[in-house]
């Protein structure tokens, strides 16, 4: 434990700048003390010594996270760097942490090494058989998947509902012929195939009942991406007739400690006992439309997501377990009865207990013009106050980020994601602060 001894030596964080100081509780802060650690004990499971992250103990939190992310890619790269796409017959590549790999040709490249990682990361159900496969991304996953349906089908097109409002993966299934997926609309009883998201969002968040969905008859495809783990899938299993399902998910997202090693898509296969489908059939059929669509992990991404904490499940966990949290904050102080804001800005103002690693605030009346003065508002707010919430996209990080999300006119209206991270503390009490005064507003000024 080399590194977090080093912190409880003496090589504390430095106390915030003054200038960051808005009230006198922040004189120093617990939870940037605490991600300190939290990253001293990723580098130290990395093997990763002191000496090459002098960061970790000075300057800002996110150069501290930063400063990991660069030591371990540094030393993640030099397989890739050395090792050709196409190599020789019998020449080996060693990862991070000294396990051995060959391979013929990258596009078929296996990522068994990680895919084999214990525990799986959904439970399995009695009565079912799992495995895990990864691709290069989460909409990678998904087109495999659909791949894999369309291939395991007898009788074409199959009819699919898609429970959710993710807009990329109405995109994807846009893509298809209506001669292979013939979307139905409205409420039908069955269909063949179910795309379900537990927890969407198009601005508004809504949850996904499993029980007032229509029976899948073939394939049940469900995105995780917004709540991790957080997801009890037997009630979705319970309404599924066939023989396959999946759970999918981007993995980029929460899987990494907020370091954004490698893009991946994270499958997990269900396969029923004694029933009609192979489950170690069903994986490499799946691996193998990976390679054919080139949809695998590259040397580089394999050995970027050896990392040790990625695919660890206890470790997933805490993770996302403190990103929710301070998102449900944040969620409660905008409430229900703002005056000013929409009541749906968070899935647990829906159903306590359900997770989501972003807050969708939008205006309850008002124009994008509108939605641009409130972040006029909030960006004057955020630099008068010195609050830790930086512009920028996506969620799951260990420091917090907004972004005005402004779709296509058809596709919904704007609002401002704000996505708190894995921190918490003083910084997210003062931005949560923020948005309980601009709740309390009757209007926008």
């Amino acid at each position: 434990m080399q590194i977090v001894a080093a912190f409880a030596q003496g090589l504390s964080p430095e106390r915030p700048s003054p200038a960051l100081v808005s009230t006198p509780m922040l004189h120093r802060s617990p939870a940037v003390s605490c991600d300190r650690e939290d990253l001293a004990a990723l580098a130290d499971r990395a093997g990763i010594a002191l000496s090459d992250v002098p960061g970790m103990a000075a300057g800002t939190p996110d150069a501290a996270a930063l400063e990991l992310r660069r030591a371990w890619l540094a030393r993640a790269h030099r397989p890739a760097d050395a090792t050709l796409k196409s190599p020789c017959e019998g020449e080996v590549s060693r990862l991070p942490d000294g396990q051995s790999i060959h391979f013929g040709y990258e596009r078929d490249l296996s990522a068994n090494l990680l895919e084999s990682r214990t525990p799986l990361c959904y439970p399995v159900p009695p009565g079912w058989q799992s495995l895990r496969v990864l691709c290069r991304s989460g909409q990678a996953a998904l087109s495999c998947l659909l791949h894999l349906v369309a291939r395991e089908s007898s009788t074409l097109p199959l009819t699919l509902h898609h429970a959710g409002r993710y807009f990329e993966t109405a995109t994807l299934l846009d893509l298809w012929p209506r001669q292979v997926f013939a979307p139905c609309d409205g409420s039908p009883a069955t269909v063949d195939v179910l795309v379900g998201e537990p927890v969407h969002c198009d601005g508004r968040f809504g949850l996904s009942v499993p029980a007032h969905l229509p029976r899948a008859r073939q394939a049940l495809l469900l995105d995780a991406t917004m709540v991790g783990l957080q997801v009890d899938i037997a009630p979705w299993l319970d309404r599924f007739d066939g023989s396959f399902a999946a759970v999918f998910r981007s993995g980029l997202k929460l899987d990494q400690a907020g370091l954004e090693l490698a893009n991946v898509g994270i499958v997990q296969l269900f396969v029923r006992d004694r029933g009609k489908s192979d489950l170690a059939a069903m994986g490499a059929a799946l691996q193998r439309i990976r390679g054919l669509t080139g949809s695998g992990l590259t040397l580089d991404e394999l050995a970027a997501l050896s990392a040790p904490w990625f695919l660890d499940r206890p470790y997933l966990d805490h993770y996302t377990g403190r990103v929710f949290a301070n998102n449900a904050a944040l969620a409660r102080a905008i409430g229900t009865r703002s005056t000013l804001f929409d009541d749906r800005c968070h899935p647990s103002l829906l159903s306590p207990g359900a997770v989501a690693p972003f807050c969708a605030i939008r205006l309850r009346d008002g124009d994008a013009a509108a939605q641009r003065r409130l972040l006029d508002r909030v960006e004057t707010e955020i630099a008068r106050r010195g609050l830790a919430l930086a512009n920028g996209g996506s969620f799951g990080f260990r420091g917090n980020r907004y972004e005005l999300i402004e779709p296509e006119p058809q596709a919904g209206q704007p609002f401002l994601r704000v996505a708190m991270g894995y921190r918490g503390g003083s910084d997210r009490d003062r931005i949560v602060d923020l948005f309980r005064e601009l709740a309390a507003l009757p209007a926008l000024p």
